[in-house]
């Protein structure tokens, strides 16, 4: 459409009036410049016609005013006083196009008064990627909000949606706050779901507002329903609906909350079910899961309170609640801890409780920890590290494991270490000595202990590089010597609460050496395409290690292209000839729609499965022979094998397994899982899949209406299957 500029309308209004205008007619010209140039409303009109105040066309124009602007091919304008009142109105119609509080609505016809700043506009709709809504009527207020009579909200960009939530009002506030009333959920025009009221934050697409599920396995069939029901500002609250043919209905709500600051979250699970229908052994009538966690950052974030809790029915029902493919999930633990940090000294406070009668668990009613940040002793060089903490500990054993109720104490500790690093030539050496104090107030014999001993330690290191062209190697040989004295208290005689009570003699020398490659490509940028880390322990005076150094280990991962990745976790056995453990992983992005992973995991009888590998209290106490036949001896072998393939813009297959053998006194298993993704119009999603476990076979129907964040980084040229 072409437009009038400013001086295209004076000359034509100039060459109208002197051709064939009367002399009123030139005055009323007169108040029409001023119209235009005043009041902060611009014209521009095609082939207009005026008359009495009135400009009008049915050839196309726009109009613009502070926060609106309307564009047209019929066009009313209108600027007079009536009754001594200015009136300043616009009625348009036929392509319609109005852009009013930085959103761009289409309809059919628009009528507003710019004194009032307020207008209505008739069958209109607007946008809000990937959100669409309008109504019959949508009234345009001063403050920029709307109200919509016969409202609808999709995400289909169709006139006629294939879905909706449809109301008999509703009101859009700060742009993207919908309250709405007489709601109804319709698919292909059918209500699936009514409300009485309704409030969304259209941001809430990103949430996955709608999820359907059918699900079919040896627990007969399960359909799965989710709503959010509630969004408002940054709270948001989602209704579930489970039924499943062998054991009947369940349902709860969760709910979520994170601040506009992101210093602030608190998210609840809260479901019921009825199992009323099930023969299992460990059959529960009433199941449920209450779970939720709280986070808050307060005092310029030196104070951070975390909260949590899982209450279940069962063990079984944080895996039934979930059911993440091949994934097991275990309860969470039920604790608050509490952290102030200072200029010198950290405290935390944590309080866990144990609320699931089928978990073994340290409880810690409660637990304060201070520790000192680092400081130098006078101007000596010599740094010193400090920490104290008293707790009462009540460890519990689960209800299943039977002649056993655990154990508890109060328990004091004290620990302190000074060290100084001092140059030699191109090495560093760090000499350190320290102590550990603990206090338990009861014992296996029923009266108090004291733990003590001493840490004597000595590290030795450097750093060298040298340059190939356009690779450089660097390198770092180290050898640190740690001697821990004889506890003042066998650890017979004492209660072993967690790890840090596993205190022995030890005498260890750890040596290796830590190697990088860089890399200079043709765009000058650098980075590491090799890392060779290779270590050993030797032991001295150790009746539980007969060897001096019993094995050797070696860490190395190899990024032998931009996106693809060797990883590499061994160890070899010197005593038993044998690898202690081999864990080799490839991962390959092939392209943006194609990327692969394969892992071999090897474990030997002789690695034995400790929280912490580098950590050898439990080899110095306690002989191979005891370790052998315990569960800490677990020989396994895994293969484990992930692939994303994206044949189409909107569609993909997944692929995952796990197979495992070689495990003592259990058979060998084959696991895997086969998904279909889909990403279908108006931001719908479709997942089918098929898994096969070792107990069951499962096949799943998933439909979600969601999408991806627009500022989320996009990480396709990574790993694709991590992101669809």
């Amino acid at each position: 459409m072409r437009r009038i500029t400013f001086n295209h309308l004076l000359y034509k209004l100039f060459g109208l009036f002197c051709v064939c205008a009367p002399l009123s007619l030139i005055a009323d010209s007169e108040n029409l410049l001023e119209t235009i140039m005043t009041g902060g409303v611009s014209v521009n009109l095609r082939d207009p016609t005026f008359n009495d105040g009135v400009l009008t066309t049915t050839a196309g124009g726009v109009i613009t005013a502070p926060e609106i602007r309307i564009q047209a091919r019929h066009i009313i304008y209108t600027r007079k006083k009536i009754d001594d009142q200015l009136v300043v109105t616009i009625e348009a119609e036929e392509d319609l196009i109005l852009e009013f509080n930085s959103r761009i609505f289409v309809g059919n016809r628009l009528e507003y008064d710019f004194s009032a700043k307020s207008g209505v506009l008739y069958q209109g709709r607007t946008g809000m990627e990937p959100w669409y809504f309008g109504g019959d009527t949508i009234y345009l207020q001063p403050d920029g909000n709307y109200l919509i009579q016969n409202a609808f909200v999709t995400t289909s960009e169709n006139v006629r949606p294939e879905w909706g939530i449809f109301a008999e009002k509703a009101t859009v506030i700060d742009h993207d706050q919908i309250k709405a009333s007489k709601v109804q959920f319709r698919i292909f025009d059918i209500p699936v779901l009514r409300l009485p009221s309704f409030k969304m934050n259209l941001n809430s697409i990103f949430d996955n507002p709608i999820h359907y599920e059918v699900r079919a396995g040896s627990q007969g069939p399960r359909i799965s329903v989710a709503y959010e029901i509630f969004s408002w500002e940054r709270f948001k609250v989602f209704a579930r609906l489970d039924y499943r043919l062998q054991r009947g209905w369940g349902g709860g709500f969760e709910t979520s909350y994170h601040s506009a600051d992101h210093k602030e979250k608190h998210e609840t699970i809260n479901f019921i079910a009825r199992d009323a229908k099930s023969s299992a052994p460990h059959h529960v009538a009433i199941r449920y899961r209450f779970q939720g966690f709280y986070h808050k950052q307060m005092d310029s974030d030196k104070v951070t309170i975390d909260l949590s809790w899982d209450k279940l029915s069962d063990k079984e029902m944080a895996t039934d609640y979930k059911e993440r493919g091949l994934d097991i999930e275990a309860a969470g633990r039920t604790q608050l801890l509490v952290r102030k940090e200072a200029d010198w000294w950290i405290t935390n406070f944590t309080t866990r409780v144990r609320v699931n009668g089928f978990q073994t668990l340290k409880q810690e009613l409660p637990c304060l920890e201070t520790t000192i940040m680092p400081f130098e002793l006078g101007e000596s060089g010599v740094i010193s590290q400090n920490k104290f903490s008293a707790s009462y500990l009540d460890f519990k054993y689960a209800d299943s494991i039977r002649d056993s109720d655990g154990y508890r104490s109060t328990r004091l500790t004290s620990s302190h270490q000074l060290y100084k690093p001092i140059p030699i030539g191109q090495f560093t050496a760090t000499p350190e000595a320290g102590g550990l104090m603990i206090f338990e107030g009861s014992s296996p014999q029923h009266k108090p202990r004291f733990v003590g001993l001493g840490l004597f330690a000595f590290e030795l290191d450097t750093r060298l590089h040298n340059f190939y062209r356009d690779f450089k190697h660097v390198c770092r040989p180290f050898a640190r010597y740690e001697y821990y004295t004889a506890p003042t208290t066998s650890p017979n005689d004492h209660y072993i609460f967690d790890i840090d009570d596993g205190w022995y003699r030890l005498n260890m020398v750890r040596f290796g050496i830590d190697q990088s490659f860089y890399l200079k490509d043709g765009n000058g940028l650098i980075y590491r395409f090799l890392e060779a880390d290779i270590w050993a322990n030797a032991f001295f005076d150790s009746h539980t290690i007969p060897q001096t150094i019993p094995k050797a280990y070696g860490r190395f991962i190899w990024n032998s292209f931009p996106t693809l990745r060797h990883t590499c976790h061994t160890g070899w056995d010197f005593e038993e000839q044998q690898l202690d453990h081999f864990n080799f992983r490839t991962d390959w992005t092939v392209n943006s729609d194609a990327a692969i992973g394969v892992e071999y995991r090897h474990r030997s009888a002789y690695d034995w499965r400790k929280a912490d590998p580098n950590n050898f209290f439990l080899d110095a106490f306690r002989s191979v022979s005891e370790l052998r036949h315990s569960q800490l001896s677990d020989r396994r072998d895994t293969v484990l094998l992930h692939l994303f393939y994206r044949f189409l813009p909107t569609m993909a297959v997944e692929f995952e397994s796990r197979h495992g053998w070689n495990r003592r006194h259990q058979p060998a298993y084959n696991e895997f899982e086969v998904s279909w993704l889909a990403a279908l119009r108006a931001s719908w999603n479709v997942k089918v899949s098929y898994q096969h476990l070792e107990d069951d076979d499962r096949i799943t129907f998933a439909i979600t209406l969601g999408s991806k964040r627009p500022d989320q980084k996009n990480y396709d040229s990574l790993i694709p299957f991590l992101n669809f």
